[in-house]
């Protein structure tokens, strides 16, 4: 995800020599990247889903929730199984794996467009 945020600058900058992009203008390049990038992720997601069945999808993913709960001794991982295997706890926790996945998109990129339009900026100044 960073470097995809440091290639969207790297891009931009040989295709627009003229422009002097500072890191927070990267950032929000990156941002943007960030979201496309996240867009496909869904749309990939959203195919891998209609072409499966649902409970062909939560059967996988509760397997191998449950093999990552055999070894965590943690009470809590059990409330978290128990919560998995509901159909409107399934859902939620689908709801919030995307939210943290857009998030995470959205952070790595911005950071990996700053970073890239800094050292790119640092490199045209010298």
């Amino acid at each position: 995800m960073s470097a995809a945020g440091f290639l969207s600058v790297m891009l931009y900058r040989r295709r627009n020599p003229g422009i002097h992009l500072t890191p927070g203008k990267g950032a929000r390049l990156g941002a943007i990247t960030g979201m496309l990038g996240f867009g496909a992720l869904a749309v990939i997601a959203a195919l891998i889903t209609a072409f499966r069945s649902g409970k062909e999808v939560h059967d996988s993913l509760l397997h191998a929730i449950q093999q990552y709960g055999a070894h965590n001794a943690d009470p809590r991982m059990q409330q978290v199984l128990d919560l998995f295997n509901t159909p409107q706890g399934f859902t939620l926790i689908m709801i919030l794996t995307f939210v943290m996945t857009f998030i995470a998109f959205l952070i790595f990129s911005s950071l990996g467009g700053a970073v890239g339009a800094f050292l790119l900026y640092r490199k045209e100044r010298r």
